[in-house]
């Protein structure tokens, strides 16, 4: 428990901002790791199951959308078939990621945020190796499942970005700076994801699958090279909570929602918002890449890897970008609103794309849906002791996992039912739930007014810690 009299966040410095380059560093291999996957899911199964079909060529006159020619028939049954593929990864991926991350954050206040971090990367660089090793003898792409299974347990991405936004809240005060940090964190993994879509398909093209896979390897290991030897730890060891269990900290992740206080209600909404708009988001990656090769769009893999580094350069760059510009006019839950109507959009735009100019819109659109995510997650912050941040980030990790599956099953399902009769359906749910985020942010922003929105204060600072505990070890 922290004493009265020790600060309850540390000096920025600008060896913190190696956390940056470590998140842009995995950020690349993952989108990297995603782009690759999606589209060798694919050829793998263009090539196994129908073998001499023109779909494993390049004759342009494949793509068609004449529901009548057996091209039609076989691409529909291939992207099913890679759909399928998909609930079975996401799966493996998020099942057991969903109980790392439920402790992953509590661990890191007992444990340090460092060593939480080398451990989650080190399970990623070993990822990126078996899967390569995969393609590269080209055995069957279920076999992919194990290294999915082996990547979840060190909690995957959300249970990185935990840890990493537990890290920011470490060195900065609640305010304007954290909101304006964890924004740059995103924009940082925009630049990352931003970089593997300008690559990705030049790589895919030229030396194929095998080769980018093994530059998702390499990027892992840089990143994991960055956080030993350059990322200073956010906290000293004297700070670090001490005498809790692993069972605590799980609790203490999702106390902030049971417990009873005046600030229950405001949790409870905004990590409902944050809930809907990981749905709205989340998801859509995987299904976006089997739309965009599907009819009547034939994308190559070069045209694609271009779409995603508009996409995330729009979103995750020039949105993040234009927040210090926001903030001048208007309040995080404002921020929000403009945000989840940008994300309904960009959806409705591509749920009724016919050609390349309308989806190439679809990143305009949508170049501020990314935005909300940050300021619910500095709202949540804000509401948060210091020495419950990670508990906090937990949480929110352990949301973000579920909601991700969700989205990611609930839009493979919906795209199997729908492709072979209007393709673009998918859209117009992720439309509707950021219709309900924005509604959502709203009621917030009308709950809020008046009032502060600050952490619990110095008094009730220390009887948090030990209510929690107590609480826990009633039971409660």
């Amino acid at each position: 428990m922290m004493e009265k009299h020790q600060p309850q966040h540390g000096t920025m410095r600008f060896s913190h901002g190696f956390l940056a380059v470590v998140l842009l560093s995995l950020l690349f291999a993952l989108s990297l790791s995603s782009l690759v996957t999606s589209q060798y899911v694919v050829h793998y199964y263009q090539k196994h199951m129908f073998p001499n079909a023109s779909l494993t060529s390049s004759n342009e006159s494949a793509c068609n959308v004449n529901k009548s020619t057996e091209e039609f028939k076989e691409r529909t049954e291939v992207q099913k078939a890679a759909s399928k593929f998909n609930i079975y990864k996401t799966l493996v991926e998020s099942l057991p990621a969903l109980v790392i991350s439920s402790s992953i954050g509590g661990l890191s206040d007992k444990y340090g945020r460092k060593r939480i971090l080398i451990y989650n990367i080190f399970l990623t660089f070993l990822w990126g190796c078996l899967a390569s090793v995969i393609i590269f003898f080209q055995i069957n792409v279920n076999y992919l499942l194990f290294s999915y299974g082996l990547y979840s347990l060190g909690g995957g991405l959300y249970g990185a970005l935990s840890v990493s936004f537990a890290y920011v809240s470490d060195v900065t005060n609640p305010g304007k700076l954290r909101t304006l940090m964890i924004t740059l964190l995103e924009a940082a993994l925009g630049v990352g994801a931003t970089a593997s879509g300008f690559v990705s398909g030049i790589i895919i093209d030229r030396v194929g699958f095998f080769y980018a896979s093994v530059c998702v390897c390499a990027a892992a290991a840089f990143s994991l090279l960055v956080m030993m030897f350059c990322l200073p730890n956010s906290r000293p060891p004297e700070l670090l909570l001490k005498g809790t269990s692993t069972l605590e900290n799980i609790r203490a992740s999702s106390a902030f929602y049971f417990r009873a206080s005046p600030k229950r209600h405001k949790y409870i909404l905004a990590i409902f918002i944050f809930m809907m708009a990981s749905f709205s988001m989340l998801g859509k990656s995987n299904i976006e890449v089997l739309y965009q090769l599907n009819a009547p769009f034939c994308w190559k893999s070069e045209k694609v890897g271009y779409y995603s580094a508009i996409s995330y350069s729009a979103r995750m760059i020039l949105g993040s970008a234009s927040v210090k510009i926001l903030q001048i006019v208007l309040i995080e839950e404002t921020i929000g609103i403009i945000s989840g109507i940008s994300g309904m959009a960009a959806n409705l735009v591509e749920a009724f794309a016919i050609n390349d100019l309308m989806l190439f819109i679809v990143p305009a659109a949508g170049c501020l849906s990314s935005l909300i995510i940050p300021m619910t997650r500095s709202i949540l912050s804000k509401l948060t002791p210091a020495d419950r941040q990670g508990a906090m980030f937990s949480g929110i990790a352990v949301v973000e996992i579920a909601s991700s599956m969700g989205s990611s099953l609930g839009a493979s399902t919906v795209y199997i039912a729908t492709v072979g009769t209007m393709r673009g359906f998918v859209f117009l749910v992720f439309a509707g739930f950021s219709f309900i985020t924005t509604c959502l942010f709203a009621i917030y922003r009308i709950i809020n007014r008046g009032t502060k929105t600050v952490p619990i204060t110095d008094v009730t600072k220390e009887i948090t810690s030990t209510q929690v505990k107590t609480d826990l070890d009633k039971g409660k």
